[in-house]
């Protein structure tokens, strides 16, 4: 896979998906638009369908995070990355953690919705 440089870039080996939520898949934690390769596991056809993760456009432009390299659909979902995982956090209470969790979850349910009615699905 090439390298790429930190701001947007095409990547010619592009992943074939990408987190529409955060996740954790086989032991790894994705951040939303975080782009991946699924590992052929037993649940990636219900991830797919419930909308956790989603196929990427292979003419995708890749933000990539300049401090581990992990591949973004935007510039704001690698920000949102960066702010996560590689900058400092300010002690909150539990009160306020509950709080931002709750943002947080009302925002992805705006943003990225999962798809409830295809909860039943083959299984």
């Amino acid at each position: 896979m090439a390298k790429l440089a930190p701001e947007r870039s095409k990547q010619p080996d592009t992943p074939g998906y990408w987190a529409r939520r955060p996740i954790t898949y086989c032991g790894s934690e994705y951040d939303r638009g975080q782009a991946l390769e699924l590992a052929g596991g037993t649940n990636d056809e219900r991830l797919i369908r419930l909308g956790y993760l989603a196929e990427l456009d292979p003419k995708a432009e890749l933000s990539v995070c300049a401090e581990c390299g992990a591949a973004f659909t935007g510039p704001g979902e690698r920000t949102g990355h960066g702010n996560t995982r590689h900058r400092p956090h300010t002690e909150r209470s539990p009160l306020d953690e509950d709080r931002a969790d709750e943002r947080e979850e009302r925002l992805l349910d705006e943003i990225a919705p999962l798809y409830v009615d295809h909860a039943a699905g083959r299984r």
